[in-house]
């Protein structure tokens, strides 16, 4: 193809998002298609995983208006085929910067997580406010690319969104090179224990509601013999989850081992993978977890665990925030865990090369 797909973020960060975005990109690179990265902020790990063949374009702001200098330059010398993005401002800049300047790109918006937990945190004029945008944003994109059927649904029913004009496309959570990482040696002494490790991974943020999770696992400490390992990237709620550490005198049952360029290797030699989030998008790590044969607890928030889980048959699910059912959930997973080769066998609609199909078929262009 002579013109490019193009993403445009502010950066990869160290996140779901992020990772997602480089597997796609490099799926569509294996496949011969020009890619492009629209990106402000390149201080990402994640950028070094991009082949050399991905064209970076810096912008120096991701603004709605301030940024159309910068993307005018991009679309004029690029011209690309489709530019896909996930934030409402982003797109909206390079809608404007189609008009101003004539190019006109396929224009598709990704939606990661329900925008019903956005809307319900604003007053009324701020949400008339949001979904006017909403509605603008439907008018000037070719297609809208939902991460799940839950977050479709939420579109459809709080955006008013017809569901002819939304294409769902599950992230692309599994790649080939991950049962190598998965079998990668772990060098922490919570694994040489010969006792059940507990893992999650996640951005310490109030979405994931450690609070929940370290309270549910002092009660399964408790009980039997087992530690916790904690991956992610530290956030604002660092301190106050320390505190909790400290105060619920788990200090020596906890470790806290930051972000893993390969947390596959730390689930995937785990008793149970454990998501504590009060909602979600998607859920990229349950995938992860159960492509390396991890049992999974997670709770039942909206939207995503239920529908990759299948409604518990793959995993056990538990009423947000619930300390009691979490804590009898995850010694129910490390005393019977489901076979391997079910978990396994049950993610390969999350797979790259299904993922890369469906933004293709999603820009028109497969």
């Amino acid at each position: 193809m002579e013109h490019p797909i193009a993403f445009y973020t502010p950066d990869l960060s160290i996140g779901g998002i992020g990772k997602m975005r480089v597997h796609l990109m490099r799926e569509l690179v294996k496949r011969g298609y020009k890619v492009d990265l629209i990106i402000q902020d390149l201080s990402s790990p994640l950028l070094k995983r991009l082949p050399s063949d991905v064209f970076i374009h810096r912008v120096k702001t991701t603004h709605s208006l301030w940024s159309i200098p910068g993307l005018a330059q991009y679309l004029i010398s690029r011209r690309p085929v489709g530019v896909i993005t996930d934030r409402l401002r982003l797109n909206a800049g390079v809608y404007r910067t189609t008009v101003l300047t004539g190019k006109r790109p396929r224009l598709i918006l990704s939606f990661h997580n329900p925008i019903s937990v956005k809307l319900a945190s604003f007053n009324e004029a701020r949400r008339r406010q949001y979904l006017g945008k909403l509605r603008a944003a439907l008018e000037r994109n070719y297609r809208i690319v939902a991460v799940s059927n839950g977050v479709a649904r939420d579109l459809m029913e709080h955006a008013g969104y017809p569901s002819e004009k939304i294409t769902v496309v599950h992230n692309p959570v599994i790649v080939p090179e991950m049962d190598t990482m998965a079998d990668e040696p772990v060098d922490h002494p919570f694994y040489k224990e010969g006792i059940p490790v507990v893992v999650t991974a996640a951005r310490m943020t109030e979405q994931k509601d450690f609070d929940t999770l370290l309270k549910a696992f002092r009660g399964v400490r408790d009980q039997m013999e087992c530690r916790l390992v904690i991956l992610g990237k530290k956030g604002r709620y660092y301190s106050s989850i320390m505190d909790l550490i400290q105060n619920l005198r788990l200090e020596t049952d906890v470790a806290m081992l930051g972000f893993q360029l390969n947390p596959y290797k730390f689930i995937s030699k785990a008793s149970v993978f454990v998501l504590s989030s009060r909602w979600e998008g998607f859920g990229n790590v349950l995938v992860e977890a159960l492509s390396v044969g991890t049992p999974v607890v997670a709770t039942d928030c909206p939207v995503g665990p239920r529908e990759i889980l299948e409604g518990g048959r793959l995993g056990r699910l538990v009423p947000v925030g619930d300390v009691e059912e979490m804590k009898k959930a995850i010694i129910e997973a490390i005393s019977s865990p489901l076979k391997m080769d079910i978990l396994k066998q049950s993610v390969a609609r999350y797979k790259v090369e299904v993922s890369a199909d469906g933004y293709l078929k999603a820009l028109g262009i497969a």
